[in-house]
């Protein structure tokens, strides 16, 4: 990756109509870097892409592109390609000269624009495709010409707004691992992708931006927000499963319905958050049983077990060589390295269900 400055949002202000909107919003990509935006749905992700596209204007803050601030350009003039999730391409023109086509409005001539629109073709691989229509294509095929178009642009920065939601789960597979493998080898625009999918933003971004009450709650590589979430509405937006409330004590103690760890920090009221991979269950009929089985979860990844721990439930990996059924009695281990505490409010935190 470039050290190179590639594209900044700079304390931006973006109005909601008539409401105030988001607030002292700043991103800061190099060039050649991914970031991944996420957050819930009308959190003002795609108002961050249109403005930064210049189709939406701030009340306050700047838009620098490469280093030049671009904040009272046109769209036109910013460098700046915006990727919407329904691609349109132009009907009338062949593959090929769809993708040629932001070359020859440069003044590139047409024989140098479709020699390099089928180069692009093949990186995405869909170069056996070059003559067909728009309208013959499927819409993984579509997006991945999109794609390619978007990049002839050679465009400083590259904003793509959930580019694989319209698709089937196989397709979208498909399309986000070649589209992946081809921006991982075009290193040269900076890159925000917006998804929904926290694992498609941590298969894809160098780092993650959660968006959450009009302002980014935590912009991190993606190990550091999926395993140490800046807050608990992070943790909970993330999906993290794991969510146990309790007190740590002025001699670095952390005590919970897990028993009492190690962990170092002013005293009060926090919450534990953690995913299933650092918590393990055991069968017990011992005094060590802390929990019981409600549930085995199979996932493609493996099994889970759903467990009711004085009333709350958490997921654990299953452990030691007897296999767990509904209704055993389990003692439970956490991992001291994978414990992560947040503050929490003094509001009564009802037991939760985890996400599977």
């Amino acid at each position: 990756m470039s050290a190179e400055p590639g594209l900044e949002l700079r304390d931006a202000a973006i109005p909601f109509g008539t409401h105030e909107g988001l607030r002292n919003i700043s991103l800061q990509l190099a060039r050649g870097e991914r970031l991944a935006l996420v957050g819930p749905s009308g959190a003002g992700k795609t108002s961050i892409l249109r403005a930064l596209a210049g189709l939406q204007a701030l009340s306050a803050g700047r838009v620098l592109v490469r280093g030049r601030d671009v904040t009272d350009l046109a769209p036109s003039q910013r460098a700046v390609v915006y990727l919407h999730q329904s691609p349109a391409l132009f009907p009338h023109l062949s593959v090929l000269d769809n993708v040629g086509f932001p070359l020859e409005v440069r003044g590139v001539s047409r024989r140098a624009a479709r020699a390099r629109a089928a180069e692009l073709l093949e990186r995405v691989r869909v170069g056996d495709l070059a003559a067909r229509r728009p309208a013959t294509l499927s819409g993984g095929q579509r997006h991945r010409v999109a794609l390619a178009r978007a990049l002839a642009a050679d465009p400083a920065a590259l904003l793509l707004d959930e580019p694989f939601a319209a698709l089937d789960p196989a397709l979208r597979a498909e399309v986000r691992d070649a589209t992946f493998e081809f921006l991982t080898r075009a290193a040269g625009p900076a890159i925000i992708v917006v998804t929904h999918d926290v694992d498609e933003a941590a298969r894809m971004g160098d780092r993650i931006a959660v968006l959450l009450g009009g302002a980014i709650a935590q912009d991190a590589a993606p190990a550091t927000v999926l395993t140490r979430p800046a807050s608990l509405a992070v943790a909970q937006f993330l999906g993290i499963p794991n969510i146990v409330v309790g007190e740590r004590d002025g001699s670095g103690s952390f005590h919970s319905i897990l028993g009492c760890h190690a962990a170092v920090g002013p005293a009060g009221r926090v919450a534990a958050v953690f995913r299933p991979d650092v918590l393990t269950a055991r069968a017990s009929t011992g005094p060590g049983a802390v929990g019981r089985v409600l549930s085995i979860v199979h996932r493609v990844s493996g099994l889970l077990v759903r467990i009711d721990v004085r009333g709350q439930e958490l997921l654990a990996l299953p452990a030691g060589e007897r296999a767990l059924c509904a209704g055993d009695m389990v003692q439970l281990q956490l991992a001291d390295a994978g414990l992560h505490l947040v503050p929490v409010d003094n509001a009564p935190s009802p037991p939760r269900r985890p996400d599977v």
